[in-house]
């Protein structure tokens, strides 16, 4: 390869689009896909295929960085070779399509480049088996600081999370659903952890326990996700930290129903509203949302949690729709609570009463 190539800017990548070619790729990116194919087909030990690619290397990076540098690379490539998700992680040199593992890669070590340690173990996370992702991560991060210091800089753009892991069709808006009857099993679960969360905590009961179990048992469900156990941790402590600061900061009562109920709030519907949105990276509608109860102060405060919950629950492959809420109908469809059942279970920070519960 010709190491003194130009760089080009990198093609849009819609969902569902074609994959790249490599006619694309700035010339970092070319030199990290080479350099993997190369090592990968290459059928000698290891210290013979990272010879492969060891002259490419001391043009791109200099003999200083190059023995580092080429066992950063090798680490990457070899945890890719043992633990990729997909079976052929890899395409082959003449193919001039990049294939998913490999953009997952070049994204990797662009967000590292760029401080994103975050977003490059989530990223890890889809492409790889857990038991390389450690080793896997080590190797970027050196080879992404090298990559900088030699002034070669992955384009990046940091992606939208939401869209990424969404189904196609997932933008299309919904009709509203009048009863808990009418809404989607993703849906349903988080309208059952909400209601899971707060009859806990009227009880003075785990209420975070509660929460994680509920996920916990819902993932269960659905089934393992590559091999990975689902875990409820991150979903029921995203929806605990959303509730917390609501039983904290709450401008008025919360219409949150009993377990029971076959009906629906519409404060349940706007806690899906603002779920939904922000599984999309869309906070406006979801502030809009959680605002009708939440003062500025306490709203931005939540957001972070909810952010939390919305991209919980993509991990775990349960989007949820968008709707056409129309609160006030559900407002005025809403039977008042039993006489006895109107005690106060959750108090804000301005003695408003608890949420409704019947």
């Amino acid at each position: 390869m010709d190491s003194a190539r130009t760089a080009f800017p990198a093609l849009p990548r819609a969902r569902g689009a074609a994959p790249r070619s490599v006619a694309n790729l700035a010339f970092p990116e070319i030199l990290v896909i080479w350099a993997l194919r190369r090592y990968a087909g290459c059928r000698l030990s290891r210290e013979a295929r990272t010879a492969v690619v060891a002259r490419e290397f001391s043009r791109a990076f200099g003999l200083a960085r190059l023995e580092q540098t080429l066992a950063d690379f090798a680490r990457l490539a070899d945890s890719l070779a043992s633990a990729a998700r997909l079976p052929q992680a890899l395409s082959v040199l003449e193919d001039d399509r990049i294939n998913a593992t490999e953009e997952a890669v070049l994204a990797t070590l662009a967000a590292l480049q760029r401080g994103e340690a975050a977003q490059a173990a989530a990223l890890s996370e889809w492409s790889l088996l857990p038991a390389g992702r450690a080793a896997f991560l080590a190797a970027a991060e050196g080879l992404a600081q090298a990559l900088r210091e030699a002034g070669h800089l992955i384009p990046y753009q940091r992606p939208q999370r939401g869209t990424l892991l969404l189904p196609a069709g997932a933008d299309a808006v919904l009709p509203p659903a009048a009863a808990a009857a009418g809404l989607r099993p993703a849906e349903q679960s988080v309208v059952a952890g909400l209601r899971t969360w707060v009859a806990a905590f009227r009880r003075q009961e785990d209420a975070l326990g509660a929460a994680r179990a509920h996920f916990e048992q819902q993932f269960e469900a659905a089934g393992t996700l590559w091999g990975d156990r689902r875990s409820g941790d991150d979903a029921g402590l995203s929806l605990h930290a959303v509730l917390r600061n609501t039983t904290l900061a709450a401008s008025r009562s919360v219409d949150v129903r009993c377990p029971a109920c076959a009906g629906l709030s519409p404060d349940e519907a706007r806690l899906l509203h603002a779920v939904a949105w922000l599984q999309r990276d869309v906070a406006e509608p979801a502030e809009a949302a959680l605002g009708d109860w939440l003062p500025p102060a306490a709203l931005r405060l939540t957001l972070g949690p909810a952010r939390g919950l919305a991209h919980a629950l993509l991990a775990a492959e349960q989007p949820l729709p968008l709707r056409d809420w129309d609160f006030a109908a559900l407002a005025a469809a809403a039977e008042p609570p039993p006489a006895g059942r109107r005690e106060a279970g959750w108090q804000s920070a301005r003695g408003a009463a608890a949420p409704t519960l019947h």
